[in-house]
């Protein structure tokens, strides 16, 4: 919990501190669509016996920004991640077990030149899947952070693409990933 007092603690000072650069006079919407393997580590078992705590899976998100005129930008993002599946050894059979999540958050971040940095903060759906015979499905909401960082380089007139590094943190499961992403920007709407 500590280290997440930190990020929070370096995320407000990395506003503070580029929000006092000059303005950029153009204010403008824009598209970011990213893929990317996700490597998650939970805090507890994923289930009693597990082999280990670490999983891998994939996630894409995506998110719309708004720039008003500064480095600083506002914007909603979604997606899908796929988080883990397990097989479990119960008596003479085997289990199936799945976990599934919808991040729905609110993203601050601060663009320069072509890095990007920055934050959100919001539910996620996460979504279990059990399988034995007949399919359990289950659903909680659940507080998440999810910390961004990305450089593009253009490919076209207002499309960019380039790599992302997402640090996700669900705080009541305790589930840690890493997402090395590729992302793609597109410039929707300046005015």
């Amino acid at each position: 919990m500590k280290i997440l007092h930190i990020y929070i603690f370096l995320a407000f000072i990395t506003v503070a501190v580029l929000t006092n650069a000059q303005s950029d006079s153009l204010y403008h919407i824009e598209l970011h669509v990213t893929g990317s393997p996700l490597i998650s580590y939970f805090e507890d078992e994923r289930y009693p016996g597990a082999p280990d705590n670490s999983a891998f899976g994939y996630g894409m998100n995506f998110r719309v920004m708004w720039h008003p005129g500064r480095i600083l930008a506002f914007g909603l993002m979604s997606g899908y991640l796929f988080i883990v599946e397990d097989e479990i050894n119960m008596n003479y059979d085997k289990a199936s077990a799945r976990l599934n999540a919808i991040p729905l958050q609110v993203i601050v971040s601060m663009q320069k030149n072509d890095l990007e940095v920055g934050l959100g903060m919001g539910p996620y759906l996460l979504l279990s899947t059990i399988e034995l015979g007949e399919t359990a499905k289950g659903h909680r909401y659940e507080l998440g952070l999810t910390f961004f960082g990305s450089y593009i380089f253009p490919i076209g007139g207002q499309v960019f693409i380039g790599p992302e590094l997402r640090v996700l943190y669900l705080s009541y499961r305790g589930i840690f990933s890493l997402m090395p992403s590729i992302t793609i920007r597109f410039n929707a709407w300046s005015y």
